[in-house]
Formats: structure tokens, C-alpha cells, sequence
């Protein structure tokens, strides 16, 4: 592999790649606001002929991300398609829910801005998880906490029934208005310390995620595909997975350990993951 470049922009790399997938909250947007210098740099990619798909992890469906884009300013004509673990979650449960062995009382465990996803699928949504066959994860239920402990009692009871839980969004953690949260892959993972012993996610890192982007686009060679994230356990490791080159927004969820983002420093931190970026940049940017 060769060495990670440093660059200031993708103006910088721009001709080397067709299309870009882009994930979105900690790179476009924090939920509360667009960074700086993304509507520019998306217009500058359209008027470069490129496609952009934002690929994102959140356990919401495709025209829910569509609208949460169009009210922070990041227009319809700025980017190709949008694709969603809430999306993939949402057509996995609606395709076949006894192929992946779940009973019709059905518990939800998220925020009210996700519940959406569970619209038009054949459940029985129950009020608590002691009346469940398993639950659907989205999130934090209130707030945007540091950490998973408050649900530890909740999470206890299910792990006692051994419920299986789909997990919408396996990101760990999530910028949101500035500040860094758990999102519903950090949940997943304290339900299965405790003793959840059935866990499926959808959504970055897997390549199915990567290959439902692929399928909106006509025919590309992977070598013309780049991602570009913030999150080295999804984003980069599924981009190395799947087999593309990838950018590491080194501003998102990993700000204060990159800091400052050499290239040493980054390389240090990619050897947790065993998965190295192509290149690193600080925003999402021209």
C-alpha cells in the first residue's frame, strides 16, 4: 500500500475518482449544522461531473436522511443518491423477518427522530421489552449521553430473555450539535458484554452496505470509488474491505486522538483497526 498522503482538499485528488461516497454526519454535517466549506465542495464536485452518494449510518430510511440534508442546506443537486443502515435495516425486515428468525411483538429502542423505521412493517410494536421477541436498536432513547450505563438495567432484562436485537446504525459513537454521544453500535456492544448473544447489524463496515450504494450507480470500477469518512471502525475498515480507496476526515469522531493529524500519528491509530486510509484531510472541503 503506499504511504498515506496528507492533502488540503479534494480538488487535491479530485481526478482520480468518479464517485464519492460520502458519510454524513461527523463529514457533512453534525445534525444541528453544515460544516463549513461542504456545500462548496459538493457543487464543486457536481460541476465536475462526479457522483456523490452519502452513505451514512443512520437507523433512519432513505427519505428521512433526504429531508434532514435538504433543512441543513445540502440541496437534492448536490449529490447522486442517499444510502442508509436505516434503509438496510428497513428492507432486511420487510423482505423476510422469519429468514432471520424474529417473532411479531417487537420492541423499539431509540430516539423518537428514528422511530419512523418502523413504519409499514409487518410488527406488532409492543411498550416494553418484557412483552418482546426482540428489539430494534437505534439509538440513545433521550438526549445525546456520553456513554451506554443508563440502559445497563434495560439491557440486563433483555439479555435475561435473551432477545435478539437488530442494530440500525452500528456506529459507536456520533457528533451531534458539537458534542460527542453514543450512537446505537455502542449499545449493541455493552447488550452483548452483558449477555446478548444475538446481535445483527446492518450498515458500514459491510460490504453488502458498500454494495447497495455500488447498485445505484451504473457499472464503475472499484478503483474509481473513494470514501470518505470520519470514523476509522466503519468507514475506513469497510472501504479497505470492500476493496476502494479511502479519505479520513481527521475533524470528526476521532478529532481529539489525531490531534494534532500527522501522518505518524494516524498511522498509529489505523493499526488498532488494521485498516489504513489512502489519504487524510482535516475537513470535507475543496
Amino acid at each position: 500500500m503506499e504511504p498515506i498522503k496528507h492533502i488540503p482538499g479534494l480538488e487535491a485528488i479530485h481526478d482520480g475518482y468518479e464517485v464519492f461516497l460520502v458519510d454524513a454526519w461527523g463529514v457533512l454535517h453534525d445534525g444541528a449544522n453544515c460544516y463549513p466549506g461542504v456545500k462548496h465542495c459538493l457543487e464543486q464536485l457536481a460541476g465536475q461531473g462526479k457522483q456523490v452518494v452519502v452513505l451514512s449510518n443512520a437507523a433512519r430510511r432513505q427519505d428521512a436522511i433526504t429531508q434532514e440534508l435538504t433543512r441543513l442546506g445540502i440541496g437534492s443537486e448536490m449529490y447522486h443518491s442517499v444510502v442508509s443502515s436505516g434503509e438496510l435495516s428497513w428492507q432486511a425486515l420487510n423482505a423476510d423477518s422469519k429468514a432471520i428468525g424474529l417473532g411479531k411483538l417487537a420492541f423499539y429502542l431509540g430516539p423518537e427522530r428514528s422511530r419512523s423505521l418502523c413504519e409499514g412493517l409487518n410488527f406488532q410494536w409492543v411498550n416494553s421489552a418484557g412483552e418482546a421477541n426482540w428489539v430494534l436498536n437505534t439509538g440513545a432513547p433521550l438526549g445525546n449521553p456520553p456513554d451506554a450505563t443508563g440502559l445497563i438495567p434495560l439491557l440486563q432484562s433483555m439479555a435475561r430473555h435473551q432477545l435478539p436485537m437488530i442494530c440500525a446504525n452500528p456506529d459507536q459513537v456520533a457528533v451531534r450539535g458539537g458534542e460527542l454521544g453514543i450512537s446505537a453500535g455502542a449499545i449493541a456492544k455493552l447488550y452483548e458484554s452483558l449477555g446478548g448473544k444475538r446481535i445483527i447489524y446492518y450498515g458500514k463496515p459491510q460490504a453488502a452496505f458498500f454494495e447497495l450504494a455500488a447498485n445505484r450507480l451504473k457499472h464503475i470500477e472499484k478503483s474509481r470509488l473513494l470514501m470518505v469518512g470520519d470514523a476509522f471502525a466503519t468507514d475506513i475498515v469497510g472501504a479497505v474491505n470492500y476493496g476502494i480507496d479511502s479519505l479520513l476526515i481527521t475533524s470528526g469522531i476521532h478529532a481529539q486522538e489525531l490531534a494534532p493529524a500527522g501522518i505518524e500519528i494516524v498511522k498509529r491509530a489505523a493499526q488498532v483497526y488494521a485498516a489504513e486510509p489512502n489519504y487524510i484531510c482535516p475537513d470535507f472541503c475543496w
